[in-house]
């Protein structure tokens, strides 16, 4: 018997990409074999994200397409899996008959039996019923599992499933308690959970043991690792200690951290350990006091600053990278303007900024939208540009230095390939050579773009690497710095 196929998409985070790792490993486990193309898929499921509209409406639109498919094809599984199974499940249910199944962040653990049930649903339907003739009788297995399941922490992860052989995401926590009063997370996503220490080492044994040598570590507030696991002796800065012994780990990361749990500790840590990369995500949202409080973010401008002075005290080199929302309800002129000060002041190297779109079931959402797209649109841009002479400035100081680079891959600019530095730099440099791919490797920086480096390969029997792509790199620039993320 052929096995069967499936197709998965996931939109969002890197908690959705791990994820989604997380849920081929369930069924390749069963016996599913990935497919090509999603034509050819027997499965089809969307990892979805619901921190942004731009996102859900990409959703919504695909699974339209699908209502198309299925009324031709009724034993098609249609799956809706993450942020919007758990937020939207209601409506799906209600308006979207032929979704097969609904399935929540927190019940991917036992998915591929959940699959299995919805494959089986339909083919009892194909059988009883004729096909359909219009597109309101195209009926799904109605499968529904959010508020209670079994965690994809539950899965014994299949190293191997992931998209590049040298770089792998891994979840140490799920869930968030900050209280921010636009996030949907803490909705979907529910409490923190965070993974024992243990479990941790040994995942990441196991992935450098098949390849991996760079590793990020994942989380919706990552820094306040292990406040939830009482009596262990758990936090960021002991969980990093111990990943840094793994002999063959060369690089180590952690998205997206909070300014209130950057601690001494962390930062001592962040000084001390050299395979840990030198730069920081840790989002500001707005430079205004008001806009912070009322955002409900739990700091001030001034105690963000003072946090950044004694990061950079210790770690000079640390480059720094925010999150910025333009449009808050009730943000001025005046706000917005306290706002691009700050991103002057700190320099910031990277940034992504959005524009605030109200979501369903949020403390914001509550308030009156009272800034016009119009101005929304203006501050996005003028913080696009000001991220963009900044990021510039900050890759010119970097123009005649050498750098190491892990190779990610070949550009989209034949003749080139790409990769990034410790501090995250984007950087091009030309060369054939797919063999560079996972290898660190020098380059010598000649030139500064917007949003990325272009440098010469040097010779590298001593390193291992990679890099991206120039005429064409300033658009590839645009098109992959977050810098120029605007979203809504």
């Amino acid at each position: 018997m052929t096995a069967p196929k499936y197709h998965l998409t996931s939109y969002g985070c890197q908690m959705n990409k791990l994820d989604s790792e997380l849920v081929e490993t369930k069924l390749q486990q069963r016996g599913y074999s990935a497919a090509t193309a999603e034509a050819d898929a027997d499965v089809v499921l969307i990892n979805t994200c619901s921190v942004r509209q731009h996102a859900e409406d990409r959703v919504w639109s695909k699974l339209g397409k699908l209502r198309i498919r299925k009324r031709t094809e009724p034993q098609l599984v249609v799956g809706v899996i993450g942020c919007m199974a758990q937020e939207h499940k209601r409506y799906m249910l209600a308006r979207m008959p032929h979704i097969d199944l609904i399935v929540g962040p927190s019940a991917f653990g036992d998915i591929d039996d959940t699959v299995e049930k919805a494959r089986t649903r339909n083919r009892e339907l194909v059988a009883q019923r004729e096909p359909a003739r219009t597109k309101h009788e195209v009926v799904g297995a109605g499968m529904v599992s959010v508020d209670h399941g079994i965690s994809g922490d539950s899965i014994k992860r299949n190293v191997k499933v992931r998209p590049h052989q040298s770089q792998a995401y891994m979840s140490i926590m799920r869930g968030c308690n900050m209280p921010c009063s636009y996030c949907i997370v803490p909705t979907t996503r529910g409490d923190e959970i965070s993974r024992p220490i243990a479990d941790l080492v040994d995942e990441a044994n196991r992935l450098v043991d098949d390849g991996v040598s760079e590793i990020t570590l994942l989380g919706q507030t990552v820094n306040a690792y292990g406040r939830d696991l009482k009596g262990q002796d758990a936090t960021l800065a002991r969980l990093l200690r111990e990943l840094h012994g793994i002999p063959a780990l060369r690089r180590l990361a952690f998205i997206t951290s909070h300014p209130n749990f950057l601690s001494p500790d962390l930062i001592d840590v962040l000084a001390e350990l050299p395979k840990l990369s030198r730069y920081l995500h840790l989002p500001a949202q707005s430079g205004s006091n008001a806009m912070l409080k009322a955002m409900r973010r739990g700091y001030t401008v001034e105690r963000y600053k003072k946090r950044i002075e004694q990061l950079w005290a210790k770690v000079p080199d640390m480059e720094l990278h925010s999150d910025f929302i333009v449009g808050y309800p009730g943000e001025t002129e005046e706000d917005f303007e306290a706002t691009v000060a700050l991103m002057k002041e700190l320099r910031f190297s990277q940034s992504y900024i959005f524009k605030y779109s109200p979501r369903p079931g949020t403390l914001s959402a509550e308030l009156v939208d009272d800034v016009c797209d119009a101005e929304k649109n203006r501050r996005n841009q003028v913080l696009l540009a000001v991220q963009e002479e900044l990021s510039a400035e900050r890759n010119q100081a970097v123009v005649g230095s050498t750098v190491e680079v892990l190779v990610e891959g070949e550009s989209k600019v034949a003749g080139r390939m790409t990769g990034r530095t410790s501090q995250h730099r984007l950087i091009h440099f030309a060369s054939t050579d797919k063999q560079l791919v996972g290898q660190y490797v020098p380059v010598t920086v000649t030139e500064a773009l917007a949003h990325s480096c272009v440098g010469d390969l040097q010779g590298h029997d001593a390193a291992e690497g990679g890099a991206h792509d120039l005429q064409y790199d300033r658009d590839l620039d645009h098109e992959q710095d977050p810098a120029q993320v605007s979203g809504s």
